[in-house]
């Protein structure tokens, strides 16, 4: 009887357990799918992003504590076009996404060719055989031409980033961003179309800080319009 009793509790323990996990599934599936979408140019998205919203609409009905970073990326339909920014899990029963277009921003040569990445410097796509840098597929125009090794193009971007938010624009100020190594010495210099250059020291550090004050003294009215066609700022 000792031994019923004992696989008796057993059982209804594995029971209980089962029913516990059935009914946790139950409560914390996906009922709602929310989406943001950041658009800025607006080409080639329209079409991409329905069939993407589609997709992310079949994780309604997953369980939302098993939802991974596979599940959602992987539900993007054109990645050369589309990237998920971020998600979140709110429980019990809703996910939120945010997605965005990918801006064509940098060309990074290599010897195969170029290859082309977005805002964040992640990879779009490569061009192979090309002797001539890609212009960029949106507005056929360069775009910034990144010198630097392939580990550090994330870097760059993110420096590029700072120096959007503070001149309000990228491309059509900067022509490239290159990295200059000497002993005991590193510093990026960000050539302008006009030619004027911008070299920013210890950039791995404090880059960002040190392109606020190049914007500060680039705006100082003393500082002359033939300067800023021929002269340069270091930081």
């Amino acid at each position: 009887m000792k031994h019923v009793r004992k696989l008796m509790a057993v059982g209804l323990a594995i029971i209980f357990l089962i029913a516990l996990v059935i009914g946790t599934g139950v409560i914390l599936s996906v009922r709602n799918v929310n989406v943001t979408f950041k658009e800025y140019s607006g080409k080639y998205t329209e079409e991409d992003y329905a069939a993407t919203r589609r997709n992310f609409d079949t994780l309604k009905g997953s369980g939302l504590l098993f939802i991974g970073d596979a599940d959602v990326y992987g539900k993007v339909t054109n990645t050369d076009v589309l990237a998920v920014e971020s998600y979140e899990k709110k429980f019990p029963c809703t996910i939120n996404i945010v997605l965005r277009e990918r801006i064509e921003t940098f060309t990074y040569k290599t010897d195969e060719g170029y290859s082309v990445y977005d805002e964040l410097g992640k990879l779009i796509r490569t061009v192979k055989d090309a002797e001539n840098e890609p212009l960029n597929s949106v507005d056929d125009c360069p775009n910034v031409l990144l010198m630097c090794e392939e580990n550090e193009i994330e870097q760059l971007a993110a420096i590029c980033a700072a120096f959007r938010e503070n001149f309000g624009t990228l491309r059509r100020l900067v022509k490239s961003v290159e990295t200059v190594v000497f002993p005991g010495l590193q510093y990026i210099d960000i050539t302008l179309h006009s030619g004027f250059v911008i070299s920013v020291h210890n950039w791995k550090t404090s880059g960002a800080q040190k392109i606020k004050r190049a914007y500060e003294k680039y705006n100082d009215p003393t500082l002359s319009e033939y300067a800023k066609i021929s002269g340069s700022i270091t930081v």
